[in-house]
């Protein structure tokens, strides 16, 4: 399977301020810190945060998926231009680890990703609306020819939890 490599993003604004301006959040994420990708530039999820309504039932560990969610629809279609950008976008956990520094704690997810380039995912859209609703139509075909041009990545996604952790 072919690497997907994405071109690079402008990370100097902060990632709540760049989730609240492409994905029309209203700075309603409970996080400050960076964009997670490395220990030292961790997504910190914040529990205390005055966005949080009832800090009883917060649950970090689903805040954390939404956001790796949000990450990987920044880098792979907002923040490149069309003919760069990325669809059918799947991704999961491959790995995670708990790391300890001193007082702040840190959730290490390594996560494994795939999608088609856009204009992989053009010629699909255009192949199935033409031919997909003929009787003769070899949809395995159709679907093999779709794994053939899906390509991966792996990235890692830093999140500091120390708000959160063990509560």
């Amino acid at each position: 399977m072919k690497e997907i490599i994405i071109k690079s993003i402008d990370t100097t604004s902060s990632f709540r301020d760049t989730c609240t301006t492409f994905m029309h959040l209203e700075n309603k994420l409970p996080v400050k810190g960076g964009w997670g990708y490395t220990r030292d530039n961790p997504i910190i999820i914040d529990k205390n945060d005055s966005v949080v309504l009832d800090k009883e039932t917060f649950d970090g560990v689903q805040l954390e998926y939404e956001l790796i969610d949000v990450r990987i629809n920044l880098e792979f279609i907002y923040l490149q231009k069309a003919e760069e950008s990325y669809r059918n976008i799947y991704w999961k956990v491959a790995q995670q680890e708990v790391h300890h520094e001193g007082e702040r704690i840190f959730d290490k997810l390594l996560v494994s990703i795939t999608a088609l380039s856009f204009e992989a995912w053009e010629s699909r859209k255009k192949e199935w609306k033409e031919n997909g609703h003929k009787p003769d139509f070899d949809k395995d075909w159709f679907h093999q020819k779709t794994k053939e041009l899906t390509q991966s990545c792996q990235r890692e996604f830093w999140f500091d939890i120390t708000s959160f952790y063990g509560s």
